[in-house]
């Protein structure tokens, strides 16, 4: 069913294409923005930014995030979909605390949660580009999880680069990065580079990007709300 959304950053429409999910939600969607954000103009993490481009803009990391969480949150509320988001603020939350609080979250609710944290990559080499996804080492219910998001991100940019680690067979990469501790699933995304000119540009810093990019996560989650997470 084709579905209508106002950006809530341009105020465009925006064909996302998505199936209303109009049934009460089977989990709860814990929805991170890595890194800190600006207060009073200050960025509050150290690096996590793009370079200066040549028309003097920069892309800040823990911004970006936020921006792509608050289109899920309207997204989230559109499709009856519960979520909390884990950092309301833009503070630069230390992930002991990101993660004490998630499991804290998962210990309470009623509903089994899952942990969904939102990066953009970044590396000394500016060519490095691409989409990836990451969840713990060794096989758990966020490998699915992980499956299902990057099918639909590689639906949304057919031409862009995947980044995967198809060795265990499935496109995931693991990592014991800490924010993925979490007593719940958990994936964390690199949403391609922001030291890529192209791609930050192109994506990251573009409205029609950033709506794609909340696309992929979006239909994910109402795919795995409407099948369930894959055992």
């Amino acid at each position: 069913m084709e579905k209508i959304i106002t950006c809530p950053n341009c105020n465009t429409e925006f064909d996302m294409s998505i199936k209303p999910h109009t049934e009460e939600s089977k989990y709860l969607w814990i929805l991170d923005n890595g890194h800190g954000g600006m207060i009073s103009g200050v960025y509050q993490t150290p690096g996590k930014r793009s370079p200066v481009w040549p028309d003097g803009e920069v892309l800040y990391e823990g911004e970006f995030n936020r921006a792509i969480v608050d289109r899920l949150v309207k997204m989230c509320e559109a499709n009856n979909i519960d979520y909390i988001n884990l950092v309301a603020t833009p503070k630069d939350i230390s992930l002991k605390e990101r993660v004490d609080t998630a499991n804290r979250l998962a210990k309470s609710s009623e509903k089994p949660c899952i942990y969904v944290s939102i990066h953009a990559n970044g590396f000394s080499d500016q060519s490095a580009n691409g989409w990836e996804v990451f969840t713990s080492p060794g096989k758990t219910k966020s490998d699915e999880i992980a499956t299902v998001l990057y099918e639909k991100a590689k639906a949304e940019f057919p031409e862009r680069k995947m980044r995967t680690s198809m060795g265990d067979g499935d496109p995931d990469k693991e990592s014991n990065f800490y924010i993925l501790r979490t007593t719940c699933p958990a994936i964390l995304l690199e949403n391609f580079f922001h030291t890529n000119e192209d791609e930050c540009k192109n994506i990251l810093m573009s409205n029609k990007g950033q709506d794609k990019i909340v696309k992929a996560i979006v239909e994910s989650i109402c795919w795995l709300e409407s099948n369930g997470v894959p055992k």
